[in-house]
């Protein structure tokens, strides 16, 4: 190396930079394309803005929330008054007068009917305000599990990059040791088919990382093929969830229990106004009724007041339909009410068991796989096991390295789905 060294040509001081200049050029305008082409990793918190501020997930809740604001609008108003016109034209015009009358008509409830309706209107209004929040939590739920999907995806290939980097630093050093006459040539020829299979399983986990990939960008608007050299950034190992009942005691805040609920209420007071039938709606009309004959002309005054007489029907049908639903709507409530309760009872015991067995793994798992990495070095050097034992103890570390990934896959989906279930849910 040394006698190398001296024949290489001496650069004078002033000339080196001049020299190295074109270089250090060259390379920056390589490498400045690429740097400024490289899109930053994506995060969850993007992921989410970006799916539910797109134009269709906004115009589904105006859409919603407009046709329950219809609803308010109709039952805001009185009905429309009625204008009426008739015209009696005798034959023998100079014997008879020639009648017309004019009459506007107004409806006319008095029961207070129309008053229950609005505010059931009002609260059908909030219902489809809560049911829209309600879905826009599952939306959210399902953007966050594709999104943690191709982040847990995007770490398992890491993982498998890894082992690949491992069998080839060990394949050399074996290739070394076979030149060496040290080890047998089965010793290589075992290694190089093990990281065949290796190479085979990083192509998988490539096509599942594109897989996750696609299902994440067929949520936003207007998407083309994924851009698998993407990445994405975030820790796929969730927080430790807060106390159980802190949990149940925001049970109410659960939107979709808040819709079911206002949905009953709504209900009741539409049962409520069915029930004031004893004080009937009915049509009251002012007008002028005018007579002109040959030998006169006059003028009279018309009143005229509809009012159904409650004989045949008592409104039966209206007050039975409408207990009805109220009783339906109770029950759906009482029963999601305690669906919901164990769900959440549910999801907080598997994240928390799941947190603990990460832990757990990763305590007793990582040293030992570590630990047997290095035996098996030290013992594969001196002779005292095989080739088989050696890729045991690698393989060994592999597995540690793609089941705590998983583990910590289960448990942020069960993050995910408490976080739906309850208010954390609601907002991005």
């Amino acid at each position: 190396m040394a006698r190398f060294k001296r024949r290489l040509p001496r650069i004078p001081t002033n000339g080196r930079f001049y020299a190295l200049k074109p270089l250090f050029l060259t390379a920056f305008v390589l490498f400045l394309p690429a740097h400024a082409q490289a899109a930053p990793p994506l995060t969850e918190a993007q992921t989410v803005e970006k799916v539910l501020q797109q134009a269709n997930v906004q115009n589904w809740i105006e859409g919603t929330i407009n046709e329950a604001q219809s609803d308010v609008e109709e039952f805001s108003h009185w009905d429309n008054p009625t204008f009426s016109y008739a015209l009696d034209a005798p034959h023998l015009r100079d014997q008879n007068a020639t009648e017309q009358s004019y009459m506007i008509t107004q409806s006319v409830d008095l029961s207070g009917r129309r008053g229950l309706r609005q505010s059931a209107a009002k609260l059908r209004l909030q219902s489809a305000a809560a049911t829209t929040q309600s879905r826009l939590a599952l939306f959210k739920a399902e953007t966050r599990q594709r999104f943690f999907d191709v982040l847990h995806q995007q770490q398992r290939l890491q993982a498998i990059n890894a082992w690949t980097q491992r069998l080839a630093e060990l394949e050399r050093i074996i290739r070394e040791r076979t030149s060496a006459g040290d080890v047998s040539g089965y010793d290589l020829k075992r290694l190089q088919r093990e990281s065949a299979s290796a190479i085979t399983q990083q192509q998988a986990e490539q096509a599942a990382l594109r897989r996750s990939w696609e299902q994440l960008n067929a949520l936003w608007e207007n998407h083309d093929t994924a851009d698998y050299e993407a990445s994405v950034s975030g820790e796929l190992l969730p927080a430790a969830p807060v106390a159980l009942d802190r949990f149940l005691a925001e049970l109410e805040q659960n939107p979709a229990l808040q819709g079911l609920a206002k949905q009953k209420s709504a209900l009741d007071l539409n049962a409520e106004a069915a029930e004031r039938w004893k004080i009937p709606k009915f049509n009251l009309g002012v007008g002028a009724k005018t007579f002109d004959a040959t030998n006169y002309s006059d003028t009279a005054l018309l009143v005229n007041v509809d009012v159904p007489l409650p004989l045949w029907s008592q409104n039966d049908a209206e007050r039975m339909r409408c207990h009805a639903q109220a009783q339906k709507a109770d029950s759906e409530y009482r029963l999601a009410h305690q669906k919901t309760y164990g769900d959440i009872r549910g999801s907080w015991q598997e994240l928390t068991g799941l947190l603990q067995a990460v832990q757990t793994f990763e305590q007793q798992g990582q040293a030992v796989s570590d630990e047997l990495i290095t035996i098996a070095n030290i013992s594969y050097q001196a002779g005292e096991i095989g080739i088989f034992e050696l890729l045991d103890a690698y393989r060994e570390r592999q597995t540690y390295d793609l089941d705590r990934l998983d583990l910590m896959h289960k448990a942020r989906n069960a993050s995910i789905e408490l976080d739906r279930l309850t208010a954390a849910g609601i907002t991005p």
